[in-house]
Formats: C-alpha cells, structure tokens, sequence
C-alpha cells in the first residue's frame, strides 16, 4: 500500500467529568509505530507520551486537498476547530468556542509567534509553502505565554531536502498547480531548490487567483481574491550538528469580503476589501546539537515582520441609494521577536526550558472618508485623520518543561512558564475629545505578569489502552489597541479603557486512547472556566459603552477521531466534535458555537491511485442569544477525491508527481456553519450570514521531492 508520510491519527477515549468529555488527539505521519517529535510543543517528547491535545497535518494531507481556502479549510478537519468564512480566501477560525481574531489563539511560524493581523493571519500562507501544520488544542500558555488559551497552531515551513555535502547545484522545479471551477482559481507555486558544500537553498513563488465564487443561491459577491508571494530558506552547516538558518518572505494579497466578521451584512449594502496587505518577514535560526553539561541541544531565532494594509468599506444606505466608501490606513505593526529553547535529558527527565520574547510598535490607524448620492455623484470627502493613539507592547517570558518518565508505564508532564506585558500608550491624536483625554490620564503604561503552568500524565494500562489527563492554566493579556479603541467621529460611543486586565481559563482534560495494530481511536472529553472576559458594556444611559473585565464563561466539549485500515488498500477516518458554551454573567449561550460537527471517510488506495469519499454533517445552531445571532439550519455535505502517482503511469521521471481531482459539496447543498457571523439587525440573505460555496470541480498537481 502506497501511503508515504501519511498522517495517522492515534486517538483517545474520553471520560466524563461534570457533563463534560475531554478529548486527547494525538497524529503521526505513518502508519507504523514511529515516535513523533512535535515543534510545536518545544520538547523532544514524542506525542504518544505527551498529555497535549495534540494534532498534525501531514505534508500528504495539504497535497491530497486541492481546496482553496487556505488552510483554513485544512484546519476545519480536525475536531474542535470550525472555519469562519468571511470570502473566498478570507476567514478566520473558530477554536474551542472563540473566533481566531478575538487573539485567544497563538499562530506561529516554524515555532515563532506570528503577530499583528489576527483577522487576516489565513489569507497569507501558501498551503504548497508548508510541510505540515502542528495544532495544540487547549491551553498553552505554559509554552507560549498570552494569548494560547484556546490552542496554539504551528506552520512548519518547507526547506530543501538534500545532502548538503553534495557539490553545489540548483534545480528549477514545479512545485504545484491547481484549479477550481467555483470561482475559476487558477494558481501555483514554482521552486528553486538545491545546495551543497555545506548549504541547502530553496526560493520559492505562488501566485493565486479567483473570481467571485458561486454558492447554491448566487454570486458571492466581493469574494474574490489575488495572492503573490516570494519566499525562501537558506540553510548553511559548518558541521554535521549545528546549521545557521536566514529565511524570508514577501507576500501581497487583495481579498474581499464576501460577509462574515467586519462585512456584514454583504452586497449590496456593505462591501469591504483589503487592496493590498502586504507582508514582510526576516528571521535568522541557529541550531546546535552538540551536546553539553546545559543542554543536549539548542536552538535560537530572531525575526522582523511588519504588515502593510489598506482596508475600503462601503455602506449603502438602503432608504435612499446614497453610499459612502471609506479608507482606512493601518501601516503597522512593525514586529521584533525570537527565542531560545535547550532540551536536556536528565535521567528519567526530559527537560526544556528557555524563553521568547515579542515586541509590536503600531501605528495608530488612519482613515479618510468620501460621501456619494445615489447616482454616484460624490458630494463631500473628509480629511485624513487618526482613529487611535500609537501603542507598543512588549513581551517576555521564560518557561520550563519536563516530562518525566517514572516508569515503562507512566508519564508525567509539568509545565511553568512566567510572562511580563508592558503596553505603552502614545500622545493625544489631536481630535480627542475630552472625555477620551480623561480616560487615559495617568493611565498610559502598563504592566501585566502572568504565572501559567500545567499538569498532566499518561498512564499506559496496556500496550493498547493509554489513559491521559491534563490540568492547565491560560491567559490572554489585553492587546493594545483594544486598550485605546474608541470612536473619533461624531459622539464619542467606545470610550477606551487603558486598565483592562489579562482574561484566564482552567481547563482540565480527561481521555483514553487506543494504540491498536489496524485501528486508533481517541475520544477526549474538555472543560474550560474563564475569567475576567473582556466585555463591551453600557455605562451611562446616553449610548457610552466601554471594553471591561466584567465576565465569566464556561466552555466543554467532546473530540473524537479515529481510523481503521480494513486492510492494505481499505481505510475510514472518522471525527466528532461537540461544543457547548455560555456566558456565565450574562447567563446567555456564547456567539458562534457549533454545538455538533461529524465526519466519515473511506478510502481505497493501492500503489497506482487512490480514491476517497469524505461526509461532514453539522448540526444548527439553535441555543442562542436572540441579541447577537439567529438560528442556522444544519447540512451535510459530500466530497469526492481521486488521485494518480503519475510515475506509475509516466515512469520514474514522475517519481514524486501525483494529481488530484474531485468533487466538492457533491449535491451543491446550502450550508451556513453555525461559526458563521451575522447583522441580525438586516434581513436574511446568502451573505448575511455567509453560505459556503456551491458544487465545485477541482484538480491539483504536486510534486514532491
């Protein structure tokens, strides 16, 4: 059977705890029993021994999915995590109960922080560009510090596969090329990869384009997009165990927003696009792995990023036909990070310890606004002015980890981690109002600290039968620019607050997992309580609102997932993800929450191709809060692939190539995921909430080498 690299999912079984399941999904790459080292969870421990809930998205998988979302719809595969669509290639996710761009997820690349567009992070990355994604679900903040409350999402980024020592040689080659019939996506992404005399270098270019995509009730209207992207890794050894690292991209994309968060209701009444955000990235990695009395080895990074980004929002007054178009200039942050991690084997002990740090300077975002009658005429334009004060933010933090091995049968994981936040506020914008000036006298620097640890064990009952469980605390401190969002037009409706306070959860999982031969299967049970959520609340009867620490939530789940090989050519995947939240001082359910997501696959395989039906089904959304949302009906949906190893049919000059072909949303079924976001101030349509697209006839070519 032919499945190199294939990701193997080895599962648990959950237990339940106060009406509660939690969940614990472990992925490897094969399907033999390999110890999976993660980067992710910065420790030399495979993840059989870990307690995480942790999952990766093998290189094979992004290959196989000739989808065109990002790799939001990658991620939507795993139980858990929900796609929040906002166009064609915009969206964000939905992890554990809270929208990706409420920054209670950390995103990371090649294990550093990826800061600065919590909204518009998805719509940058390649899928061809990545070797695999590594996810952690639930708190991780014992590793990563704020924000990884919810989870933490690893891009690993691709590199050249050679021996360095070789004599020195670059070789052009395809990398992939795709097509959707959705919204006639064409693109692809081309490499120079190669080294020797001690480097290996891969450049690479993606270029990516489509249309507005269809759904079962029309046009998606502003939901096209283009991305073009120049990246590359050069790697430098001086020995056999340490190599230098200088890597680099820039990446320019134009995306509208169809609907979703920020584009509510849609056409024709509400259009937003971002023409351009751009993005650049350095960084400089240093690897050694020669051993010492301080460490069995070490890494270190340092990197710059800065974004560039111009949003246009259009309102149309739906009485009268007038409209207006805004612009709004946000030409920051400029982004400093890196971070030093050593692993030690002490004895029974794998340690790692270490810190990181982060520092964003953001400009305070600027905008202009033009006024058009209902001919189009336009009538009046204001000047150029700032919406907020500039901020800085500044983190740091240093962790420690071990996991400690007391016996063949037992493991345990500790964590220990200590953050400080420092937020500074800059001058008055000039158009302040004095209500505003007031409310940050005295108030522009701030210091948060945060102590985050967890607990967790693996008991291995039997060879087969591996009982998990893990307690563990997050915190997410507040971004600066929530600090200082207010409204400088008109009456003054947001008034900031400078003094909001760092939001945490406990969390505590319980599950079992089984290691069998010819089946995995996990199934985990999860229950979060949080504190201190930030909160726009009333505070005065004339319409002031302000952002406070007034809340308290809960939040449980269940995760399955599991997979049988019938036998060599015959296999089923299978997922399941339940989800209940509420807002405990409101006492109202939690926005967006899909309270029931499964999926089934069968696949055949043999050496020459493989063939494979995938069915989702999601319930409706229908425990709600009447002020923020409305029901959705739930859906199924059917996807088909097929595959050809183009050498088995071309020969072994196409080692390496494989095309891919389906179906996707076989009966073009209309689907509103329950994570979609509404105006249930305007009447229902396909885009207010956004539906997913409609049937759609896909091809892919990979190449791998």
């Amino acid at each position: 059977m032919k499945i190199p690299n294939s990701s193997r999912l080895c599962l648990g079984a959950a237990l339940f705890l106060n009406n509660a399941v939690v969940c614990e999904t472990l992925a490897a790459e094969s399907d033999k029993e390999e110890a999976i080292i993660v980067q992710a969870t910065r420790s030399t421990t495979s993840t059989e021994n870990l307690p995480r809930t942790v999952t990766i998205i093998s290189s094979q998988q992004i290959a196989e999915r000739p989808g065109y979302a990002g790799i939001q719809s990658l991620l939507a595969e795993i139980p858990g995590i929900q796609y929040a669509r906002s166009g064609g290639l915009g969206g964000q996710i939905m992890m554990r109960g809270f929208n990706s761009n409420e920054g209670r997820m950390v995103m990371a690349i090649d294990g550093d922080r990826y800061e600065g567009r919590n909204t518009l992070q998805f719509n940058m990355l390649d899928p061809s560009a990545i070797e695999r994604i590594e996810v952690i679900r639930g708190p991780a903040s014992a590793l990563y510090g704020s924000d990884a409350m919810t989870g933490v999402i690893n891009v690993v980024t691709r590199r050249a596969k050679i021996d360095a020592w070789q004599p020195f040689a670059l070789t052009p080659r395809l990398r992939a090329a795709q097509w959707n019939s959705v919204n006639n996506l064409y693109g692809g992404r081309a490499e120079l990869t190669g080294g020797g005399n001690g480097f290996d270098v891969m450049v690479g270019s993606s270029y990516q384009h489509a249309n507005d995509y269809n759904t079962p009730e029309g046009k998606a209207h502003n939901s096209d997009s283009q991305s073009k992207a120049v990246d590359f890794n050069i790697g430098y050894r001086p020995g056999e165990l340490s190599r230098w690292e200088l890597s680099g991209r820039f990446v320019d994309v134009d995306t509208g927003r169809a609907g979703g968060l920020g584009a509510a209701p849609g056409y024709p009444n509400r259009l937003v696009s971002e023409s351009p955000i751009i993005e650049r990235y350095l960084r400089l990695a240093y690897e050694d792995k020669r051993a010492s009395w301080l460490a069995d080895q070490w890494e270190s990074t340092l990197y710059r990023r800065d974004f560039r980004t111009d949003i246009y929002q259009m309102n149309r007054n739906p009485k009268n036909q007038a409209y207006t178009v805004q612009q709004i200039q946000v030409y920051s942050p400029e982004v400093w990070g890196g971070h030093l991690t050593a692993q030690k084997q002490m004895d029974d002990h794998a340690v790692s310890y270490g810190g990181d740090f982060w520092y964003s300077d953001t400009k305070g975002r600027k905008t202009y606004t033009k006024a058009y009658n209902s001919s189009g005429s336009q009538v009046s334009q204001t000047p150029l002015v700032p919406m907020e004060r500039d901020t800085s933010t500044t983190n740091i933090g240093l962790f420690t980890n071990d996991n400690w091995e007391i016996s063949d049968s037992f493991n345990l994981n500790s964590a220990l981690r200590g953050d400080t936040v420092l937020v500074d506020i800059g001058s008055p914008t000039g158009l302040e109002q004095q209500i505003q000036k007031d409310a940050f006298a005295g108030k522009t620097r701030q210091k948060h600290y945060a102590l985050t640890g967890s607990l967790g064990g693996v008991w291995k009952v039997t060879p087969q039968w591996h009982l998990v469980g893990n307690l563990s605390r997050g915190f997410h401190a507040p971004s600066a620019q929530s600090m200082v969002l207010t409204s400088v037009a008109g009456t003054v409706k947001t008034l900031p607050n400078p003094e909001l306070k760092p939001e945490t959860n406990i969390t505590a999982e319980l599950g079992l997992r089984w290691h069998g031969e010819s089946q995995q299967i996990s199934l985990t049970g999860w229950q979060s309580e949080y504190d201190n959520l930030i909160t726009l609340v009333p505070i005065n009867n004339s319409g002031l609102n302000q952002r406070q620490n007034v809340a308290k939530a809960t939040l449980r789940g269940l995760e399955l997932e599991g997979q049988a090989y019938f036998n060599e050519n015959w296999s089923s995947r299978y997922s399941l993800a339940t989800l209940w939240g509420a807002n405990d001082t409101a006492n109202q359910p939690l926005p967006a929450i899909s309270p029931l997501i499964a999926s089934v696959s069968l696949r055949y395989e043999n050496s020459d191709w493989y063939s494979e039906a995938i069915v989702t089904a999601s319930e409706g959304r229908k425990r709600i809060d009447k002020k923020q949302e409305r029901e959705t009906a739930g859906f199924a949906n059917i996807n088909l692939y097929a595959g050809a190893y183009l050498d088995a049919w071309l020969g072994e000059g196409f080692t390496g190539w494989r095309l891919a072909a389906g179906v996707e949303n076989l009966f073009d079924a209309n689907q509103t995921p329950p994570s979609s976001t509404e105006n249930i101030r305007l009447p229902h349509t396909y885009t207010n909430p956004l539906i997913e697209p409609g049937r759609a006839f896909v091809l892919k070519l990979t190449v791998d080498y």
